[in-house]
C-alpha cells in the first residue's frame, strides 16, 4: 500500500527549494524500478513516471533524483522528491506527476516543486520526449532506461514483471494500444501492474 503525505505546490519557482531534513534514501540498485512513462504530449491529462518497489523493505523516497539527459549527452532536466513522508511499499508503485495529486488522485507526488528543464525553461512542466532517464540516490545509480518508443498520447511502459536488469533498452518497452483505461479516461495503469504488451 502507497502511503503519501500531501504534496506542496506552494514553491512552484525554479529558485525556490524547501529544505530536506534527510539526506538521501536508503536505496540498493534495482530496489527501484522505472515501469510506465507519460511524457509531454497534447490533452489534458498530466504526465508522469511510474517506479516500482523490486525489494523487500518499504522506500521512503525522499531525497530520490530522477535525471533526463538528452540523446546528444545535455542534460535535460531534474528533480528530486521533497516529500519526507512519501513511502512505498514492497511489490506497490509510486507515481510521480506534474500535477497536485488533490486534482489527479492517479499522483502520488507533483514533481512540479523542483522540476526545471535548461531545454524547455518556459515551460517547466513538461518532461523531455525520450533520451536517458536515470533514477539515483546517494549518487548512486538505481535504475536507467533509454527511452524510445515513445507515442503521441497514452504511455510508454514495460511489459510483465518489473526488472531494472531488463528494462533499460526502451526499444523492449510498449505503447499503449488505447485499450486499457484507468476508468478515469487516462490511458495507461498509473500505481497498478502492466498489461503485456499488445
Amino acid at each position: 500500500m502507497r502511503l503519501a503525505a500531501p504534496s506542496v505546490l506552494a514553491a512552484m519557482s525554479a529558485c525556490v527549494r524547501p529544505p530536506l531534513d534527510t539526506g538521501c534514501p536508503e536505496i540498493q540498485p534495482g530496489d527501484l524500478v522505472l515501469t510506465e512513462f507519460r511524457e509531454n504530449q497534447g490533452g489534458s491529462y498530466r504526465q508522469w513516471i511510474e517506479l516500482y518497489n523490486a525489494s523487500e523493505e518499504p522506500i521512503a523516497l525522499a531525497g530520490l533524483r530522477v535525471a533526463f539527459t538528452r540523446n546528444d549527452g545535455k542534460p535535460d532536466g531534474a528533480f528530486i522528491v521533497r516529500d519526507e513522508g512519501l513511502v512505498v511499499e514492497p511489490g506497490d508503485y509510486v507515481v510521480l506527476g506534474s500535477d497536485d495529486p488533490e486534482r489527479a488522485a492517479y499522483l502520488d507526488y507533483s514533481y512540479l516543486v523542483d522540476w526545471y528543464s535548461p531545454s524547455n525553461p518556459a515551460n517547466p512542466r513538461d518532461l523531455p520526449k525520450g533520451g536517458l532517464v536515470d533514477v539515483q540516490a546517494c549518487g548512486k545509480l538505481i535504475d536507467r532506461v533509454v527511452l524510445r518508443n515513445l507515442t503521441e498520447m497514452g504511455t510508454t511502459f514495460w511489459p510483465g514483471e518489473p526488472s531494472a536488469a531488463d528494462n533499460d533498452e526502451g526499444a523492449k518497452w510498449c505503447v499503449d494500444d488505447f485499450t486499457t483505461s484507468t476508468g478515469i479516461g487516462v490511458f495507461g495503469t498509473p500505481g497498478e501492474a502492466n498489461p503485456a504488451c499488445p
